[in-house]
């Protein structure tokens, strides 16, 4: 045997050097004489085949717009045939654009889609071998590809693949051995162990077998692959074919693509291919598989398809499998892997089942047996149904994911396999409703009514089973769904417009252009404790279904809606007028408007009912009921008092998208805003606050313009339960009027609470007031007055306190919340921030994982990867960086409750999950800036840039003092950040010891999966059986040195570290750690951006309070804070009065205004005010002279009188003359007392009379206050002598009292002379005259004076 192999050797040897020893000519005559002989070849095939079609024929065809014309050499006949590529064993050749285009009819279309297997060419007509690798082999068992454009597969952005033998096409190396089976993917132990990434429709090892003699199909067995490019644009035969089959061969196979058109194609196909380890001698080359993978992108989306043509075994040798047969042991892995230790999707319940064998038979796809689809670009979803005994889960795939809460939107689902005559039951959230089953793998059902928002559970029932295929399904709101039917201008916001011009999507409801519609007027309103949605009127029948139409509102004059005027709001309905057929249901599609005014609707009735001023009587009736309502604003956050404070406070306020800088700049509800933003979440009583602020970025307030945001007392997410209240406003109003006829002392009944629908409630309670109070009154209107400055008066930011902010950026470098900075190289998963208070429990945990080496060594060093947050009894939702090659569409992985979310639709940039919200700002397209906000307040930023993961966390001034964590103790001092879980000190801050940092304080805040005491457990969602311990490693050893010396090996040089990095530690740290420069720009970035944030953005300011602008005029700037001047103006027709500058105090407080507040008067107003001073000033000036003058006037009158009473000779005559008996002295006589007058509204004055002549000494005989006279047939009677001289006692004389004399007073001794002072009491404001007369014994004591 030896011998005889000894020989073979040196015969081929020596045939190869004779064959290189002959002249070229004699070898090129050879090829010639080769390629003649493969050419007939090739015509002898097409002769067979008859017809040339390139979609079943071996042959590819030739260039567009040419026949087929093979020249046979010598031979004077040319076969001249036409050419089906789609038929041909022979490959088409290079597509040339130089002739027309190729248009591929219906009956064309029918015929090359009614074959399973596309298209594979084993030759072509130059006579090559068309599709075959002929390199692949048992020895080379995988070829490189590239694709020259992006295939989306998995989350992975990739441009290149491997076509393998082994059943799959590959994106990475792959291991030829696998030490165990079955195969399990994701590798656990990737990075150590590769993971590749695949799409494997049959993953085994696979060898080349051979024809049976007989086989139908004589291709040669072996690895076909074709790729085909733009094929949008393509004109030619093959091209226009291949793109129009796979189109409609995906949008009928599989839900949700009914828009998707190919762009690209790969063509992958395993011809006769046997299973590795059959033994020689037996027919294990004949025991063979044909199977096929068809791969579809438009590069944003991704499809493929398998082919199963005939498989006759199910595993190679080493896994088992017998050697004569390939059965047995464990069959192939059929699914797709992502690799690099991420995801996998193992094709149940065939994969590595004995049940692989139904693959040729099950499926089902475009009623294909053995032809399975999925869309692969982002997430693996299986178009096909599956045995049900064997699977573990039951997802449904389904399209669209989401829907107006509205209802009306169809969706079509993929679940079990279905028989036509099943009955289908759909439930959305708890609502239930009829579905049609359309095939094997799809059916269908409309969604109904939902007064909720975000995810609900989507489930599906067979024969009233129970609901085991189920899926999340995304619900809405009215101002945040697409918009079916919207208006061509703001016409519909009038109160009287005359046409609305509508438009809707038309393929939203059919794709039947025939098909006729009807529009319908819908109304909204909350009279109970549910709310109503109310059919008011058909508007328009028989309309066809173009999309678009005109409503002429004067057709609705005579309507008479007497039941319905209290209906405000609505929306427009467009469905069909009959159900399409196709989809075999009772229901209508349906497309919404969204909430607008009805004026245009209910005018002409309002004014017949309210008259002209009805704008008036309906919003007198809404202050009327809005009073009656709890009161809601002052429980509301208050509004940060500048636009880069509400957009630095990350934990309560999140752009308002109908007025944002950053998306729709329009602020149609806001004019002169720039941006406004709302309060994440609602409140207990499920009111929120809105702040919007003008182009220099200070708060605008009702006060000054009606466009100034206000408080909300519906927020428009709502709050559960969205449907329904405790109590209406009628019932609150009845039991009110029955409390108060009852009782005055029995309790009152809390204000109604009321339902909280998303949108609808806000549009009801906040947004149509202002249409009608102010839009449609007027600014200055009483109406508008009311809503500005009473109901929903903006608040001012007077009490507003700015949160706190801690950050974690590069390697990792923090900063607490006392602003300490210190690095930490810990690797694992940790805490960032745990509260665990009687108010608030939150955790934030991140996760930190080792820097990939740079270009010397491994880097010491690690890096955020991934943050977790849950406060209370909120979602948990982790926010994790994809894998460098998967950052193309999306930059981040977003998963709540364990479900990954996506925000690159519109209507899902803000997505509420239980009791928190999460939100992409909406110029973020990629996904690389998330932000959460939890009901507390507080709230988590991530950013992603370049690959790398910055975090900042958030939190208001009541988590003070209570906070643990790497975060450090939040308590406005450095000194005890270190705090430990068990909440001593740790080492000291200021230390910089950083491998005592990393072993005595970072190290003790790692998680694990079960619950610790003071640490938590951890909060991340674990894929593939992992757990924290995966990314735990306690033996890691990071750079200890703050400032690390370069490596001398380096190729950066120092100065340009201090380049980049300037004077920031932090920066230098990271360089010189991982040597690569983006890694450095980064941290840099994360680092300036926080420290701006915390000194600008987070900075607190003195306000003065809100300064109104007074009606009918102006105000030069909102601008309220320390340092502020404001002045006021008025418009064209009236004046300003009072002071017209005020100044904000560093103390918080405006300037007195000396002058008055600022107000606008009207002209004619100021002319009238102006003569009233005039004259007020004239008489000013006039009166005190006309009074001093009257004075005058009435002295001399006064003493004219006395003198002409008193002759001269009354003034010196004796004593005892003085008062003859015989007659009454004159009026002043002091001698006839009156009595005094008690009255509380005098205050008596005293006066001193002196008289001249000293009396006779007399000795004093009472004490008592003169008093009218009494009637002459009156009397006193006789008190008691002892008594007080105050005006409120009764005065009597003391012992025996006198008869009253004719004057009504008793008699006294009157003195001859006097000598002293006499007090009277003047008259004061007009009251009587009121005299206290005491009298002396002038003998007794003659010293004595009268001082009353």
């Amino acid at each position: 045997m030896r011998r005889w192999g000894l020989g073979v050797v040196v015969l081929v040897v020596v045939c190869t050097a004779t064959r290189a020893t002959e002249p070229p000519v004699v070898q090129a005559q050879e090829v010639d004489q080769q390629l003649q002989e493969r050419l007939e070849w090739v015509a002898k095939v097409l002769q067979k085949e008859g017809r040339y079609d390139p979609m079943t024929s071996r042959v590819a065809p030739p260039t567009y717009g040419a026949h087929l014309m093979l020249n046979l050499g010598n031979s004077s006949s040319r076969s001249k045939r036409s050419f089906d590529p789609m038929s041909s064993r022979m490959a088409p050749s290079q597509w040339q654009p130089n002739s027309g285009p190729y248009v591929v009819t219906a009956d064309r279309l029918k015929e090359i889609r009614a074959e399973k297997m596309y298209p594979f060419f084993d030759t072509d007509q130059r006579g090559g071998d068309g599709d075959l690798e002929g390199n692949i082999n048992t020895q080379n068992t995988q070829v490189n590809k590239q694709l020259n454009f992006l295939l989306p597969f998995f989350g992975f952005g990739l441009n290149y693949t491997w076509v393998s033998l082994n059943g799959y096409l590959g994106f990475s190396d792959a291991p030829f051995n696998w030490a165990n089976y079955p195969l399990s993917f994701p590798v656990q132990e990737w990075p150590n162990r590769p993971d590749p990434s695949f799409i494997g429709p049959f993953y085994s090892k696979c060898n080349i077998g051979e024809l049976k003699p007989g086989d139908t199909d004589s291709r040669r067995p072996g690895v076909y692959w074709r790729v085909e490019r733009d094929l949008p644009s393509r004109e030619d035969q093959f091209g226009v074919e291949l793109r129009e089959r796979l189109m409609w061969d995906i949008r009928e196979g599989m839900v949700g693509t009914a828009i998707f058109r190919p762009k690209h194609a790969i063509i992958v196909t395993w011809k006769n291919v046997t299973f590795a380890g059959g033994s020689v001698n037996t027919d294990a080359k004949f025991v063979t598989n044909t199977f096929q993978l068809v791969v579809a992108t438009d590069e944003i989306r991704t499809y493929t398809l398998f082919n199963y043509d005939y498989m006759q075994w199910t595993s190679h040798t080493e896994a088992g499998g017998s050697t004569d047969e390939g059965q047995g042991g464990v069959p192939a892995y059929v699914g797709f892997n992502a690799g690099n230790g991420t995801r996998s999707y193992e094709y149940t319940p065939y994969s590595q089942k004995l049940y692989i064998r139904d693959l040729a038979v099950a499926g089902n796809a475009n009623g294909f047996p053995g032809r399975h689809m999925f869309r692969v670009d982002e997430k693996i979803l299986s178009g096909c149904c599956r045995r049900e005994e064997e699977l573990k889960e039951y997802p449904l795939t389904f399209s669209p994911e989401q829907g107006n809460m509205l209802g009306g939107t169809l969706v079509n689902l993929t679940g079990p396999c279905f028989k036509t005559s099943y009955r289908l039951t759909c439930q959305f959230d708890t609502n239930a409703v009829e579905g049609n089953v359309l095939d094997d793998n799809r059916a269908t059902c409309i969604m109904p009514r939902l007064f909720v928002s975000g995810y609900v559970d989507f489930s599906i029932s067979i024969n009233n089973g129970p609901y085991y295929w189920k899926g999340k399904f995304f619900v809405e709101t009215p101002l945040t769904a697409p918009e079916g039917v919207w208006f061509k201008d703001n016409s519909y916001q009038h109160h009287s417009p005359e046409v609305l011009d509508i438009e809707w999507l038309a393929g939203n409801l059919t794709m039947n252009r025939d098909a006729q519609a009807q529009i319908s007027i819908w109304g909204y309103r909350e009279i109970s404790i549910r709310p109503e949605l109310v059919y008011i009127d058909l508007v328009a029948d028989g309309v066809p279904n173009f999309g678009y139409y005109a409503l002429t509102t004067a057709d609705y004059a005579s309507r008479d809606n007497r039941d319905l005027l209290d209906l405000e709001m609505g929306l427009l309905m467009i469905n069909l007028t009959i159900p399409e057929p196709l989809y075999g249901l009772k229901m209508s599609t349906m497309v919404w408007s969204r909430p607008i005014p009805l004026a245009w609707y209910f005018r002409f009735q309002w004014e017949r009912l309210f008259g002209t001023s009805w704008p008036t009587a309906m919003c007198d009736r809404w202050i009327e009921n809005d009073r009656n309502l709890r009161n809601f604003a002052y429980e509301v956050e208050r509004c940060p008092c500048l636009i880069r404070q509400a957009v630095a406070d990350k934990g309560r306020f999140l752009p308002d998208f109908s007025c944002d800088k950053d998306g729709n700049t329009e602020c149609d509800y806001h004019f002169g805003a720039i941006h406004c933003v709302r309060t994440a979440l609602p409140n207990e009583d499920g009111a929120g606050q809105q702040c919007c602020y003008d182009r220099d970025g200070y708060l605008m307030m009702t006060a000054d313009k009606m466009w100034g945001g206000n408080p909300h007392r519906a927020h428009n997410l709502g709050k559960t339960p969205f449907d329904e209240a405790n109590k209406n406003h009628d019932q609150f109003l009845h039991q009110h009027l029955i409390l108060l006829l009852l009782s005055s002392s029995a309790p009152r009944p809390s204000p109604p609470l009321l339902p909280q629908v998303p949108s609808l409630s806000h549009w009801y309670h906040d947004v149509i007031p202002f249409y009608t109070c102010c839009k449609w009154q007027g600014e200055q209107s009483p109406g508008c007055v009311t809503y500005r400055f009473e109901r929903r008066v903006s608040q001012d930011c007077v009490g507003y306190q700015s949160p706190t902010a801690a950050a974690v950026f590069g390697d990792p470098h923090i900063y607490t919340f006392d602003d300490l900075p210190y690095t930490f190289n810990g690797k694992g998963e940790f805490v960032l921030v745990r509260v665990d208070s009687v108010r608030h429990k939150l955790d934030v945990q991140g996760r930190f994982e080792q820097i990939s080496p740079n270009y010397l060594h491994e880097a010491k060093g690690s890096m955020l990867t991934a943050v977790a947050a849950r406060d209370n009894i909120s979602s948990v939702v982790e926010v994790r960086q994809r894998p460098i090659d998967a950052i193309w569409r999306y930059h981040l992985d977003v998963i709540v409750d364990g479900q990954r979310i996506y925000f690159d639709r519109y209507s899902q940039k803000i997505q509420q999950f239980r009791e928190c919200v999460v939100y992409t700002p909406s110029n973020i397209l990629n996904q690389s800036h998330v932000v959460i906000m939890f009901a507390s307040g507080a709230g988590v930023e991530v950013m992603e840039n370049r690959g790398f993961l910055g975090t900042r966390i958030y939190l208001p001034l009541s988590f003070a003092n209570i906070t643990r964590g790497l975060f450090g103790n939040w308590t406005f001092e450095q000194l005890d950040d270190f705090t430990l879980p068990d909440g001593s000190l740790g080492p000291a801050p200021e230390s910089g010891n950083m491998l005592m940092v990393h072993k005595e304080f970072g190290m003790p805040w790692v998680l694990d999966d079960k619950e610790k005491p003071d640490v938590g457990r951890s909060l991340f969602f674990h894929e593939n059986y992992r757990s924290s311990n995966y990314f735990y490693d306690p033996d890691f050893q990071p750079e200890w040195d703050i400032s690390p010396v370069l490596n001398f090996n380096a190729t950066t040089s120092l100065e340009d570290i201090k380049r980049v990095c300037g004077d920031s530690y932090q920066c230098h740290f990271d360089y010189v750690v991982t040597l690569r420069r983006d890694f450095a720009d980064m941290t840099k970035y994360y680092q300036d951006q926080f420290v701006n944030i915390k000194s600008v953005g987070l900075q607190s300011v003195v306000s003065c309070g809100a300064l109104p602008t007074p009606p009918n005029g102006r105000k030069s700037t909102f601008n309220f804070l320390s340092g502020a001047e404001v002045k006021f103006d008025c418009d064209p027709g009236y004046v300003l009065l009072g002071e017209q500058r005020r100044w904000c105090y560093a103390s918080g407080d405006w300037n007195w205004p000396e002058d008055g507040e600022a107000t606008c008067v009207t002209e004619a107003e100021y002319l009238v005010m102006q003569g009233g001073i005039t004259a007020g000033t004239v008489l000013a000036v006039l009166l005190p002279v006309l009074i001093a003058l009257l004075c005058f006037t009435s002295y001399l009158r006064n003493k004219h009188y006395y003198e002409a009473a008193a002759p001269d000779a009354f003034r010196r005559i004796p004593a005892q003359n003085r008062y003859p008996p015989s007659a009454p002295p004159s009026r002043p006589v002091i001698s006839h007392p009156m009595a005094p007058v008690k009255s509380a509204d005098y205050s008596p004055v005293t006066h001193t009379a002196v008289f001249r002549d000293s009396p006779p000494p007399q000795k004093l005989l009472s004490e008592a206050p003169l008093r009218r006279a009494y009637d002459s047939s009156s009397d006193l009677p006789e008190t008691p002598s002892s008594h007080s001289l105050s005006d409120s006692d009764s005065y009597t004389y003391p012992g025996n009292a006198s008869p009253l004399d004719v004057l009504g007073c008793r008699p006294m001794k009157v003195p001859t002379t006097f000598d002293g002072d006499y007090d009277t009491h003047e008259p004061l404001n007009n009251k009587p005259v009121v005299f206290q007369n005491v009298l002396w014994d002038i003998e007794a004591e003659p010293h004595k004076e009268s001082k009353v």
